[in-house]
């Protein structure tokens, strides 16, 4: 009768596993993406700072109109 070799499984060792964690990042996104994200933020942050100076402003020239 014929000796059959040891069955080896195909499951990654823990080391294996843990590069193949650090090589793929979930989120991780390109430098052009990067950037329109960035400039989106500061868009909007500086729209906001718009808004509140818009507002200030009215309020000033809305008490002085009296």
């Amino acid at each position: 009768m014929l000796s059959l070799p040891p069955v080896e499984t195909n499951m990654p060792s823990a080391s294996q596993h843990a590069e193949k964690k650090r090589n793929k990042i979930m989120g991780d996104r390109s430098p052009k993406a990067n950037q329109k994200k960035s400039s989106q933020k500061q868009s909007k942050a500086s729209s906001a700072t718009h808004q509140k100076e818009q507002a200030s402003a009215a309020k000033q020239a809305g008490g002085k109109k009296k």
